[in-house]
């Protein structure tokens, strides 16, 4: 009963929080003992190697752990048992595993010991083959790939990151070397190697993603693309309209001091900010914010509609920046300049075609399309609240006109740009310097 609704509850947390993909479940036999070995990068793996299992899986886990108040009864309740991890204090453990396993229950086990530093599976403690020899159960390797970026061995919490779990093909001893050689110390160590090479074929390329996460974090930031050019554009074509329309007082100073803050931030950051994660992640996002920052204020200074439902607006597409925390550097980049351009363009045509929705319908249309078209993560969910949002705002208005078909045609008309100008330059460049997926 605890470990269904542990499942119930871990399963769309880790589904939203990790984007957790499963693969190979059914090499874990529905039945009888099998022991499921795998790499343990991180405090997740327990509970990513049983989510999507439906048999009970009984872990052997740290000792220490069931001291600790609350997480002690809890592991205990759910059938996990202690093991000494320190060398030769760990047979009254593997006395209590074959146990597990010759009641034809299921065994977890991290045979590295404990969590690992980042990279490959190396020498691993030879329990599991001496389990596997002793009951004559197969062994299932899984390869548990991105839990480091999600929760690293030193930090405190864990954040978004992308996680692929792969359960490999049971690996079953040949009957008469169990009993020809089971005191044989080279044959456990080539059952070692045989589960560490299985796991290793599908974390080797996920370690390959995580360096180059790091070293493209690390670079220096890039010069002033040309969507970032953006806001002063729009200063200036404010300044021009204004004029003519004589509303350069209405909110001017409202105008001008967001847009010279996010040039200051721009030099700060090609000068003085240390590159990382953060620092990329926030001048990526940048833009954005300053729209949200200055949208009233350029709206009054041009005199067009402020617009209908901008709660909506703004929380629909800050909601649709998170899974950008699972897509490679270059997809981020993609979104943020045509939302940014799509944003500027639908107060170009404000100007002529005014409507409360305009906005709206243009940026979260843009969303949808380029959800579906570059299949982001969570894509139809995403697509299916941007639409649910626009129908809405549209339902609740109460005029609202031809002009929005002018607005719905710009989301597509971005999405073009998007795929004719911008994709060739940003493969090229990915190509050029490192490939994240």
């Amino acid at each position: 009963m605890l470990l269904r609704l542990l499942k119930s509850i871990g399963w769309p947390l880790f589904r939203v929080l990790f984007a957790v993909e499963y693969h190979g479940v059914e090499n874990i036999p529905e039945r009888g003992a099998v022991i499921i070995a795998g790499n343990h990068p991180s405090y997740l793996d327990p509970v990513l190697v049983m989510l999507p299992v439906k048999r009970r899986i009984r872990f052997m886990a740290w000792d220490a752990l069931f001291k600790v108040p609350v997480l002690g009864q809890l592991i205990r309740a759910v059938g996990s048992f202690p093991v000494d991890i320190r060398k030769g204090k760990g047979e009254s453990a593997f006395r209590e595993a074959v146990k597990v396993l010759d009641s034809g229950d299921a065994l977890g086990i991290f045979p590295e010991g404990q969590r690992s530093e980042e990279g490959p599976m190396g020498e691993l403690r030879t329990g599991v083959a001496r389990l596997a020899i002793e009951t004559g159960a197969p062994i299932v390797p899984v390869t548990i790939g991105g839990a480091y970026r999600a929760w690293p061995k030193w930090k405190l919490l864990p954040k978004p990151a992308k996680i692929i779990v792969r359960y490999h093909e049971p690996i079953r001893l040949n009957e008469a070397d169990r009993f020809a050689r089971r005191d044989d110390k080279e044959f456990h160590q080539q059952v070692m190697q045989q589960v560490a090479e299985s796991i290793n074929r599908s974390l080797t390329p996920s370690l390959r993603v995580h360096d180059a996460y790091d070293r493209w974090y690390s670079q220096p930031p890039s010069n002033i693309r040309t969507y970032e050019w953006a806001p002063l554009i729009a200063v200036i074509v404010t300044l021009l309209v204004s004029l003519s329309r004589n509303t350069i007082r209405e909110s001017w100073l409202g105008v001008w001091l967001p847009a010279v803050g996010y040039y200051l931030y721009l030099a700060a950051d090609l000068t003085l900010i240390k590159p990382g994660r953060f620092a990329k992640w926030i001048r990526n996002t940048m833009p954005v914010w300053l729209i949200l920052i200055w949208h009233y204020p350029l709206c009054r200074t041009l005199a067009v509609p402020t617009g209908e439902r901008n709660q909506w607006l703004a929380l629909a597409a800050l909601a649709a920046l998170f899974p950008f925390f699972y897509e490679h550097y270059f997809t981020l980049q993609k979104f943020v300049r045509g939302l940014v351009a799509s944003y500027y363009f639908s107060m170009v045509l404000m100007l002529g075609w005014p409507h409360g929705l305009g906005t709206l319908v243009t940026v979260l249309g843009f969303i949808a399309i380029f959800a579906l078209w570059l299949r982001v993560i969570y894509r139809w969910l995403i697509a299916a609240v941007m639409l649910a949002v626009i129908a809405a705002a549209v339902w609740l208005t109460e005029s609202p006109g031809t002009p929005l078909l002018a607005y719905a045609t710009l989301a597509v008309a971005m999405i073009a740009y998007l795929q004719t100008f911008v994709s060739f330059a940003y493969d090229i460049r990915r190509a050029g310097d490192v490939s994240l997926k």
